[in-house]
């Protein structure tokens, strides 16, 4: 495979433990379908639960003007978008979905996440672990994943609730301790 910024050999490497393709010179990654969910979970297991897919129907709407870049897998033309709505522009190939961050792009991706966690309110977080409980039953990935989504959201709630209510994680913390069989 070929980088599509530098056209150099992408070579096999590890991101987080997930092999992927990397472009020595250009520090370009390539990411084959989901891979890049999973590097993006095992760098931030607070940042699992959500989710972004390029290829959804959501992104149409996140498209930017092409610039002529080529499927380093398939060799067709990739389309431009934005993670999330995020400033990040990636590119995807729709026929093999698969995803080329150019370098820089995955820390930038990582960063706004962790922004976008910071910033949201109790209310907000609340509504995504109910959301999160309900995807338990009747989400699209297995049941071990959904669950472990929903304790990222949830510990993520029960740290936002902490801060903003130090009284009432005290009290809480002392009913532990008065009561035993909790």
């Amino acid at each position: 495979m070929k980088c599509p910024d530098c056209d150099n050999k992408l070579q096999v490497s590890s991101c987080r433990g997930i092999i992927i393709h990397e472009c020595r010179v250009c520090k370009g990654k390539w990411f084959e379908r989901d891979e890049l969910k999973r590097v993006k979970d095992k760098t931030d297991e607070g940042l699992r639960w959500i989710d972004f897919d390029p290829f959804g129907l959501e992104t149409e709407s996140r498209r930017v003007p092409s610039h002529g870049k080529f499927c380093p897998s398939c060799h067709n033309g990739m389309a431009l978008i934005r993670y999330m709505h995020s400033d990040v522009v990636i590119d995807k190939c729709c026929a093999c979905k698969g995803v080329w961050l150019s370098s820089g792009e995955l820390r930038k991706i990582i960063a706004y996440l962790e922004h976008l966690v910071k910033d949201k309110e109790t209310k907000t977080l609340a509504k995504d672990t109910f959301r999160k409980f309900i995807e338990v039953f009747s989400g699209r990935k297995d049941m071990t994943a959904e669950i472990q989504d929903l304790f990222a959201v949830f510990y993520l709630l029960e740290l936002k609730i902490s801060i903003e209510h130090p009284d009432l994680t005290l009290a809480t913390q002392k009913i532990y301790e008065a009561v035993p069989f909790i």
